[in-house]
């Protein structure tokens, strides 16, 4: 009986160590994709709200901060300017009644893109990750090789019907410039593939 318990705690053991070993931690990509699809579908209703309040104004830019002041940007010539003079205190009313303590929108395309972060991937590409409300026909969906084939490029991966998750990337010109391994190696793959790619 005790050999059996002992065989049967060390054949536990090594399952769960298997089970362990196969379990990979996600990566910050996954990571970043996660949250914002748990924020959005935990906020969803209050992100409808304050994304509807958005889109009644003629602004194109909201980003607030509580106990701070709004700022408001206008597209002109293709840029964001912040306006100094504007006001839109239903904005701010809007997210302090769906309890929103901060946030930044961006009109793009047809819908509004909820900042959520940026970082740098292994690729060397800086990463704008965003969740958009709207439709965005022509972008591809993200996938490891949309990063590994493409130095610049934007990708979705849909959330709901109205909700994607919604990434822009550049490579890190100023890493390369630098001398950063990784932004060598990767400015080289960068190059082959387009090399590649003029030879069809």
């Amino acid at each position: 009986m005790k050999i059996a318990l002992k065989y049967l705690m060390v054949l536990l053991a090594f399952m769960v160590l298997t089970a362990c070993e196969k379990m990979q931690s996600l990566t910050e990509s996954e990571q970043v994709e996660r949250t914002i699809r748990q924020e959005v579908r935990r906020d969803l209703r209050a992100l409808n709200t304050l994304t509807d309040a958005a889109d009644a104004t003629e602004y194109d830019g909201f980003a607030w901060r509580r106990g701070e002041r709004l700022q408001i940007r206008q597209r002109q010539d293709g840029e964001l300017v912040l306006l100094e003079q504007a006001e839109a205190p239903e904005i701010i009313a809007t997210a302090v009644a769906q309890k929103i303590p901060s946030f930044s929108l961006v009109r793009y395309q047809q819908g509004w893109l909820v900042v959520f972060t940026t970082y740098v991937n292994p690729q060397c590409q800086v990463v704008y990750a965003y969740a958009y409300r709207g439709v965005l026909a022509d972008t591809p969906l993200c996938s490891s090789e949309v990063f590994t084939e493409q130095a610049n490029g934007q990708c979705q991966s849909p959330i709901q019907d109205q909700w994607q998750v919604f990434k822009e990337w550049f490579f890190a010109e100023s890493m390369l410039e630098e001398g950063n391994p990784a932004c060598v190696q990767s400015a080289a793959e960068f190059a082959g593939i387009k090399n590649s790619n003029s030879a069809k």
